[in-house]
C-alpha cells in the first residue's frame, strides 16, 4: 500500500446492518477461503468466488449451494506480490479475483496468477478465454495480474488490468481488442491499482483507483468525465438498480453508499461486523451480499506480517455474508 492521503471512513449510515444467520449453508467438503468476490444473476442467484478449493459457486438466495461454476477451467497456481521493488512468490492455490455477471447472466471471472479473464454461460461452460495463461504482458493478448471485467448493454466489455499493468482494455462482444487507456499516474485517466469498473445506467464507467484512494469516472470511449477523490482505498464498486453506487473499502472495514455525482451518502463502519470487505453486490430488494477476504489491516493502512499473512492456508475470518438494513431507533 501506498502512504495514506485520505482519511479512513468512520460511520454516518442512518441505518444499521444485520447479518442474515445461516447465509450460506455450506456442505462439509466446501470452505471458503479468503472471498473475494460476489455477484448477482437476473434471477436472484448469487455467485461466489474465493481462493480455496471449489473457487466459483452459486448460491440460491435463500443460501443453499445450486452449483459450482467451472471447475474442468480452474486450477490453482503461484502467484507474485508486485508491491515491493523485485516480485516475490506466495502460494500456491485458485487465484479468482474479480467477478460480474453480465445482463444475459454470463459469468466473468478474472485469475490474477494466470493473467486470464474467463466467461461462462449460467450452465458452466466455458464461452471465452483471454490472455494468454501464466504469461503477463501488456498487449491486445496480453494481461497482467487482472482485477476485473465489466459488460455493457451492447456486449462489449472493459477490463481492469490493474496490479501488474495499471490500464483499462476494451473489447467487444466478440473478444476482439478494440483499444485501452491508462497508465501509472496520479494524474486524471491514470490510475494506480484500478480495481473494480462498473457501468451506471447513463452509461458512465465508475472504476475505483484504488491506490490513488479515488473513484474516477469515464465515458465509454476513456474520457474522463468525473474524479471523486478522498476516498481511502475503495475495493468494491457496485452499481445498483436504486440509482446508487455501493462500495466497499476493506481497510476500514466499511461499506459505503454514493449518489452518482460521488457525494457520500452513507458509510457502515461497525466494529467487528465485516473483515476486509473486498468486493460487495446488491439485490433488487436491497440486500448486501459483501465478500471478506478476512485479511486483518492496522491504522497505517498495513497488514502485520504482510507475507506470512499472504501466503498463509488458513481460512479464518474468510466469509460472504448477506446483510439487511434495518432502520436506528
Amino acid at each position: 500500500m501506498n502512504a495514506l492521503r485520505a482519511l479512513p471512513f468512520v460511520n454516518s449510515a442512518r441505518t444499521r446492518l444485520e447479518v442474515v444467520a445461516g447465509w450460506p449453508q455450506l456442505p462439509d467438503y466446501i470452505i471458503l477461503d479468503r472471498v473475494v468476490g460476489v455477484a448477482v444473476d437476473s434471477h436472484g442467484s448469487v455467485y461466489v468466488a474465493h481462493r480455496g478449493d471449489h473457487p466459483l459457486l452459486r448460491f440460491s438466495a435463500e443460501g443453499q449451494l445450486q452449483a459450482e461454476v467451472g471447475a474442468a477451467h480452474q486450477r490453482k497456481s503461484i502467484a507474485y506480490d508486485l508491491r515491493g521493488p523485485v516480485p516475490v512468490p506466495i502460494a500456491d492455490r485458485y487465484w479468482l479475483h474479480g467477478l460480474h455477471v453480465d445482463p444475459w447472466d454470463n459469468v466473468w471471472i478474472t485469475d490474477v496468477s494466470r493473467h486470464l479473464v474467463l466467461k461462462f454461460s449460467p450452465m458452466g461452460e466455458l464461452l471465452l478465454t483471454l490472455g494468454t495463461d501464466g504469461v503477463s504482458g501488456c498487449d491486445d493478448s496480453h494481461f497482467f495480474q487482472p482485477t476485473h471485467v465489466c459488460v455493457l448493454p451492447s456486449g462489449d466489455f472493459f477490463v481492469t488490468d490493474g496490479y501488474g499493468n495499471s490500464r483499462i482494455v476494451k473489447f467487444s462482444s466478440r473478444g476482439e481488442y478494440l483499444f485501452e487507456w491508462g497508465e501509472r499516474g496520479t494524474a486524471p485517466g491514470e490510475f494506480h491499482t484500478p480495481h473494480v469498473i462498473t457501468v451506471g445506467p447513463e452509461g458512465l464507467l465508475y472504476v475505483t483507483d484504488r491506490e490513488n484512494d479515488r473513484i474516477q469516472v469515464f465515458d465509454t470511449d476513456g474520457r474522463v468525465q468525473q474524479v471523486w477523490a478522498d476516498l481511502h482505498s475503495v475495493d468494491g464498486l457496485y452499481s445498483s438498480a436504486d440509482g446508487f453506487l455501493y462500495g466497499s473499502a476493506g481497510i476500514d472495514n466499511a461499506l459505503l453508499c454514493f449518489d452518482r455525482s460521488g457525494r457520500l451518502l452513507d458509510s457502515w463502519v461497525e466494529p467487528r461486523l465485516l473483515a476486509y470487505p473486498h468486493a460487495i453486490a446488491v439485490d433488487p430488494d436491497g440486500a448486501f451480499y459483501v465478500a471478506e477476504t478476512g485479511d486483518r489491516w492496522d491504522v497505517t493502512g498495513r497488514l502485520p506480517a504482510e507475507r506470512e499473512i499472504l501466503a498463509r492456508s488458513s481460512a479464518e475470518g474468510s466469509a460472504v455474508k448477506k446483510l439487511l438494513r434495518k432502520k436506528i431507533r
